[in-house]
């Protein structure tokens, strides 16, 4: 009796064991799929790229830190704030390079007219009339014909930035997924 009570015993741990391996797989693969996940780029309306400084920006004596450096040498300072489709961002005037101060700054606030998705994937803002929602999110980006983005952006720290694309058959939701973003911004030219 004892040998069956031992046996059923360790069946019930090997089979729980089981279960908690099954539920912790997508939890690491979640987190797989983070951690190689690159910062996004921040393209502004006058065409600068601002790419993420990293987990420690560059602190200064006044002002909130760099966290973009742009290619023209400037950068964005703070976080970038989204509401909805739009982006604002806060810019570093000329007057601040190789200062430890910010001395002249600007807000900027623009339309989120493109998304490029990290697997090269190009959408486009699909315009403020009336659009397709599925589950209360509005398609808000169009990726050629079965494609688009629904639902608002979420940013995550260090720079991250995810979107839920959802595969379209017509008017029809097929399937979605949340999805990394490379870059985001104004239109290119």
């Amino acid at each position: 009796m004892k040998l069956i009570a031992n046996q059923l015993s360790n069946q019930l741990m090997m089979a729980s064991g089981a279960v908690l391996l099954g539920t912790m797989l997508p939890t690491l693969a979640a987190v797989a799929q983070m951690s190689t996940a690159t910062p996004a780029q921040v393209l502004l309306p006058d065409q600068r790229l601002c790419t993420y400084v990293g987990p420690e920006p560059r602190q200064r004596d006044l002002g909130d830190p760099i966290t973009y450096r742009c290619n023209d040498g400037r950068g964005l300072r703070g976080e970038v704030r989204i509401n909805g489709t739009t982006m604002t961002v806060d810019r570093e005037g000329r007057e601040n390079l190789d200062r430890d101060a910010i001395i002249e700054s600007e807000d900027i606030r623009f339309l989120i007219a493109e998304i490029v998705l990290a697997d090269g994937t190009l959408c486009r803002h699909a315009g403020e009339g009336a659009t397709l929602a599925f589950d209360g999110k509005r398609l808000n980006y169009t990726c050629g014909r079965s494609a688009g983005l629904i639902g608002d952006l979420d940013m995550q720290a260090g720079g991250l930035f995810s979107i839920e694309k959802a595969t379209l058959h017509g008017t029809e939701l097929v399937a979605s997924e949340v999805v990394s973003i490379h870059r985001l911004g104004a239109a290119s030219r």
